[in-house]
């Protein structure tokens, strides 16, 4: 679901248009406040900037130009609104919640949600540790990624999506944890395989999330792939995710 960083007026129209815009408010306190189209659905659509649809439309452009099924689809799946992009200062009061659990070394509080703001010290903490996170069909990513690793972002959490991976992803760890990441990080390496050229992705995913291998059995670890991997129809079918339970805004400790 995370990821630590190693390795979040234009919209819509002429590619020269989006050539020539920056994600220069990344981090220069955009405020999201600035209302226009978007080719995907947002999180929080009450709050959006030029900026921020330039930076997710140019990655949406190079996944529908790329050409493979897995890039067309995950493309296609934005588009749909099958998933809601938008960037870490805009996670729900729960998600923040989720995400200061995963992330104990930030010692964060639930008063601290009320300090997530554009370019803030908290953003750039949060984008310091990780590239993105999902929970049901919300998919958020930190600012000043490069267009073709957000491209690749997208890939893995949207694969996270089909996958529910916010519920099996606890089932049985550390072996559910590393097949929902070995599974997403083999997306990504599809999509991009020059980038994972000569990286073992058992081995990175262990060392990445800091995994128990001996907990993980042999036969696991030798046949790692599981459905499912690219989004496509048969994959939404299976995905329900207007069953997934939802949240209580107002009993959020940071909303109180």
């Amino acid at each position: 679901m995370w990821r630590p960083g190693l390795l979040l007026a234009c919209a819509f129209v002429a590619a020269g248009c989006l050539e020539a815009a920056d994600d220069s408010g990344a981090g220069s306190g955009d405020d999201k406040g600035d209302r226009g189209a978007t080719g995907f659905v947002e999180v929080n659509p009450a709050r959006s900037s030029a900026a921020f649809r330039t930076y997710i439309e140019r990655a949406i452009r190079v996944l529908e130009q790329d050409g493979t099924d897995l890039a067309r689809y995950t493309a296609a799946s934005i588009r749909a609104g099958r998933v809601k992009i938008d960037e870490l200062v805009d996670l729900t009061c729960w998600d923040f919640e989720r995400v200061r659990a995963e992330l104990p070394s930030l010692a964060l509080t639930a008063d601290d949600y009320a300090r997530l703001v554009p370019g803030g010290a908290l953003a750039r903490a949060l984008a310091g540790e990780i590239d993105g996170y999902m929970w049901s069909d919300r998919i958020y990513v930190s600012r000043g990624q490069e267009t073709r690793a957000l491209a690749a972002t997208l890939v893995h959490e949207v694969n996270h999506v089909i996958n529910r991976s916010e519920v099996g992803y606890w089932d049985d760890l550390p072996t559910s944890a590393f097949l929902h990441e070995y599974r997403a990080f083999h997306a990504e390496a599809m999509f991009d395989p020059a980038r994972y050229d000569g990286v073992d992705l058992v081995d990175h995913v262990i060392e990445l999330y800091e995994l128990d291998r001996a907990g993980i059995p042999d036969e696991v670890l030798a046949a790692p792939l599981t459905p499912r991997l690219v989004p496509d129809a048969a994959a939404w079918r299976a995905r329900q995710v207007a069953a997934d339970p939802v949240d209580d805004e107002s009993a959020c400790p940071g909303n109180r």
